[in-house]
């Protein structure tokens, strides 16, 4: 196994090389920096790239910082404030394959990629529900919640198996409903998984998405999709750094960034 991931490194690592050293630098001042790696500023300062995501100059400070992480005023850095609005969230890793790519839920995962799906509907022709006043973009609450009307609510989550970033179905009604008249009173059976919504997750308002580790990044693995055939229509599926999958070879280590938005470009529920 060892002799593998040996193996694994190296290839990484000279595509890697290979891809830095077909780029060409550019000047900043009397400077000379590769663009992937570097942003320049007035022709006079560089402030490094990390994951794709650029940092900028703290004006005073002599330093750059991170606007998803801080602000900068008089050049004093302060923390983002802890998210209080609905987000999307678009993931950024160092190869262009995973540059602002926008997350999207479906088949009770959160992914990204080409084949990633975005699996959501709406009860049309249900009294009080308007179908078209909903989204179809995949938004999350700071709570835990996902941002949907569907009675029961739904919940996004890491989940303590495997770490995947996963959201569960909406309730089913209780036995002695009947599909009439519900309302915040209504009391619906415990959803699965539902106590670890929102746990060992920091997020930031318009800022960074982060798993409460020492890592402080996420995994992208390429997995099938559910109901897929093996070796088709796979999708990156989005995984804590923990330590049962920092070894896997299938994987490119990501950020995600939540970006604020209206609750309502989200949908009504998303389906499993």
């Amino acid at each position: 196994m060892a002799s593998i991931r040996a193996i694994a490194t190296l290839a990484i690592t000279a595509i890697l090389a290979t891809q830095t050293s077909a780029e060409e630098t550019e000047t900043c001042g009397v400077a000379s920096y590769f663009p992937t790696e570097y942003t320049c500023y007035n022709n006079t300062s560089l402030c490094p790239k990390i994951y794709s995501l650029s940092t900028v100059p703290c004006a005073g400070s002599g330093g750059c910082y991170s606007p998803h992480s801080f602000s900068c005023s008089d050049g004093v850095l302060r923390s983002l404030p802890k998210a209080s609005s609905p987000f999307t969230l678009t993931a950024h890793g160092v190869r262009a394959t995973y540059q602002d790519k926008y997350v999207k839920a479906c088949g009770g995962y959160l992914a990204i990629g080409a084949n990633a799906r975005e699996c959501t509907s709406c009860p049309k022709g249900q009294a009080g529900v308007d179908c078209a006043s909903y989204g179809r973009k995949t938004v999350l609450m700071p709570d835990g919640a996902m941002a949907v009307d569907v009675p029961g609510k739904q919940w996004w989550y890491v989940d303590p198996r495997d770490g995947a970033l996963r959201y569960t179905d909406a309730p089913t009604l209780p036995a002695n409903g009947t599909g009439v008249g519900w309302n915040a009173t209504t009391t619906f059976p415990p959803v699965q998984d539902q106590e670890f919504a929102g746990q060992r997750v920091s997020v930031l308002e318009n800022g960074f998405f982060d798993y409460e580790s020492s890592s402080h990044f996420w995994f992208a693995c390429l997995r099938t999709l559910t109901g897929g055939v093996v070796g088709t229509g796979r999708t990156w599926r989005i995984y804590s750094s923990s330590a049962a999958n920092v070894e896997w070879l299938d994987c490119e280590k990501i950020k995600l960034v939540a970006t604020a938005v209206d609750k309502k470009q989200g949908a009504y529920k998303y389906d499993e």
